[in-house]
């Protein structure tokens, strides 16, 4: 099932088959937290573990990175460019560019012993040890007769900052000795930008790369200045030989010692380990668990975002759409990375943003929760339609669906949900619940907004699709019945547990349902209003919310036929009698009578003006007193009665009657119509 061993820091960085899950995001850490990866590696502690999952596609091995791309970015910079050390350092430690190497050394040291003991950053994944294990690596008795072994761990880390400093514009002090513009054309470690030419560090480095790995191919020193100048004439174009030969030996010194840096560094990077996790042949949920478990300090991986590694999922789309190729490209700009084709992953990742704003799911904003659930929720609509559920295996399963064209049958999806959401907003209920401005994710849960959205779709197409007959209506009147259903079944709690086996369930039902859904009977209705909501404050025995309320009051305002304000206002649940009065008061079970469905209303909200806590009979703005009479259908003549606590039982009787006929003859004039 997984592997744990030990890998080269090196191999690990330099490993071309190493591959980015699609769902991958930008390199996240800031500056200090790279500095202190810099401080755990040069001390030789233990710098955390990657978890890879492998799997073998037409006979080929594909190593994808699930964790561990932060501290991969990270290690990979400072193998590529020394001068990533230095700008961490700069940052972490706080010197300046005019600081002597005396003064940088002093600072070093004092934030380093700070850093080291004091506690670590919870934010930065460490590998916790038992204190009686053995973790020491065996010594190679084979040293290099160039690099003191002594001269590794914080020493070497100091003396990378002080070679580098001071860093300039056109150069820093590691790239500075290699300076030989004068004389020298076709030097590869120029670099142009708006500022002018500079000597970049990381193709210097690169460089020096290059000449090493030279001297090893003509069996020559490379701590020779003649070794160097020799590569000098082989790799550029030197116009004065006599002066750049002059200009080598006057330089060698510092050019010997940055190359020295080089490969310590990549001595180091060679002889320290990471801890690797190969996970191999999983199901998502369990490719999920063991991430989860390891990772339990860190940021969760969803399903999802665990397929993305999987071969099927990554099988190229033929032909994509420009609109899917655009919607990719949007998706790979908020991860922070970059794909190059559309893959069969890429389309339910993006599906959500396809279908365009609807009333039944809400507006995902950026944020880590909204966006996974913005990713995992087009997967699971399209396995409920495709495969049938939308369990993790059933969403592995979609990515091998004999009966998906991954060319063209999810844009022809795009386009029927499109359609369908005209079709259910023509209706007269849902142009009322539109003009709310809000969704019924919002009202309820994400999983019944899920049961909708695929009972409803499923139920237009066994009708065959039909967008303006007997049909049509039929179906509108169908999501009527079933959104209905659906907030009864939510204010009885009977969305508690495993929500994916119940939609799994309706879809399987939906065979057996009659063209015209059963509709829940006016007497249960009735009968949770009145004998338990009305009377007792709650349901079934179990206290009344503000959750279990809203969906019921914005169904409450639909039924009535009540048009929702100006969208530019935003909507508040109100409590006619303030929470205030009933808090001040000594009524028994006040804190669950004050969230009563007959003591509450929707009000616009203006930037200015809001009820907020106000007794009626203190609100002064004519504004706001107009919109509690329309929405909340007090005469402004019963103000100053139910400015009084103690009234609240009057109260509740006159509204009452308004939300029962509501829910019957408003109800049965739907229905019936």
């Amino acid at each position: 099932m997984y592997e744990i061993r030990p890998e080269s820091i090196k191999t690990f960085i330099t490993d071309r088959n190493v591959k980015l899950p699609r769902f991958q995001r930008k390199q996240t850490w800031e500056e200090k937290k790279n500095f202190q990866l810099c401080i755990s590696l040069f001390k030789e502690y233990p710098v955390g573990v990657c978890i890879l999952s492998v799997d073998e596609s037409k006979g080929k091995i594909v190593r994808w990175l699930l964790d561990g791309r932060q501290r991969k970015n990270a290690l990979v910079m400072m193998y590529d460019d020394p001068e990533n050390i230095y700008n961490w350092a700069k940052r972490f430690i706080g010197f300046k560019n005019s600081d002597q190497p005396s003064e940088i050394e002093e600072k070093f040291n004092f934030k380093i012993s700070e850093y080291i003991e004091a506690e670590l950053d919870d934010d930065f994944e460490m590998t916790q040890l038992d204190p009686g294990e053995d973790v020491s690596e065996a010594v190679n008795d084979e040293k290099d007769d160039n690099i003191d072994a002594n001269a590794y761990g914080l020493e070497l880390l100091l003396e990378i900052i002080k070679v580098i400093h001071n860093k300039q514009k056109k150069n820093t002090g590691f790239t500075k000795p290699f300076d030989f513009t004068k004389y020298v054309n076709r030097l590869p470690y120029l670099e142009v930008d708006l500022t002018g030419t500079k000597l970049s560090s990381r193709r210097v480095k690169t460089f020096i790369d290059e000449y090493r790995k030279y001297c090893d191919d003509e069996y020559i020193n490379y701590d020779d200045e003649k070794s160097f100048y020799k590569f000098l004439s082989v790799r550029c174009d030197i116009q004065d030989e006599k002066k750049t030969q002059a200009l080598v030996h006057e330089k060698w010194k510092e050019i010997k010692e940055r190359i020295l840096i080089v490969e310590k560094i990549d001595t180091l990077l060679t002889n320290c380990k990471i801890g690797m996790i190969e996970v191999k042949n999983l199901s998502p949920s369990d490719s999920q668990k063991i991430f989860n478990i390891i990772n339990s300090e860190g940021e969760k991986l969803t399903a999802v975002e665990i397929l993305s590694a999987k071969p099927h999922w990554n099988i190229a789309v033929d032909n994509p759409s420009q609109a899917a190729v655009d919607a990719t490209k949007e998706l790979y700009k908020r991860i922070g990375t970059v794909q190059t084709n559309v893959v069969r992953w890429d389309l339910p990742a993006t599906f959500l943003n396809r279908i365009g704003k609807n009333f039944i799911l809400k507006k995902f904003t950026d944020t880590k929760t909204d966006f996974e659930k913005e990713l995992t929720y087009g997967f699971k609509i399209l396995s409920s339609i495709y495969v049938g559920g939308v369990k993790k295996e059933d969403i592995e399963g979609l990515s091998k669906a004999s009966n998906l064209n991954w060319s063209s049958d999810i844009e022809s999806l795009v386009n029927d949900f499109q359609n369908m959401f005209k079709l259910i907003s023509s209706f007269d209920y849902f142009k009322y619940f539109k003009s709310w401005n809000t969704s019924i994710m919002e009202l309820t849960s994400d999983a019944i907004a899920l049961d909708f959205i695929v009972i409803a779709y499923k139920d237009w197409c066994r009708k065959g699709k039909p967008l303006g007959d007997s049909k049509a209506k039929q179906f509108q009147k169908n999501c009527f019945i079933l959104w209905d259903k659906l907030i009864f079944e939510y204010i009885n709690k009977q969305w508690r547990g495993s929500s994916d086996s119940k939609i799994a369930n309706n879809i399987l039902a939906l065979d057996n349902e009659p063209d015209l859904f059963v509709s829940v009977k006016e007497d249960k209705w009735r009968t949770i209003l009145e004998d338990q909501i009305f009377a007792y404050s709650a349901i079934e025995s179990a206290d009344i919310s503000m959750a279990i309320m809203k969906p019921l009051l914005y169904h409450f305002y639909c039924l009535k036929s009540i048009q929702g304000p100006d969208t530019s206002y935003e909507i508040e649940m109100d409590h006619i009698i303030p929470q205030t009065l009933f808090n001040e008061s000594t009524i028994e079970r006040k804190g669950v009578i004050q969230d009563n469905l007959l003591n509450l209303g929707l009000l616009p909200k203006d930037e200015n003006v809001a009820k907020s806590n106000k007794r009626l009979i203190l609100i002064t703005s004519q504004w706001l007193k107009d919109q509690i009479v329309k929405y909340e259908l007090i005469s402004e003549t019963k103000f100053h009665e139910y400015s009084d606590v103690n009234n609240y039982q009057k109260l509740f009787d006159e509204r009452a009657t308004i939300f029962i006929e509501a829910y019957t003859s408003k109800r049965n004039n739907i229905l019936n119509n």
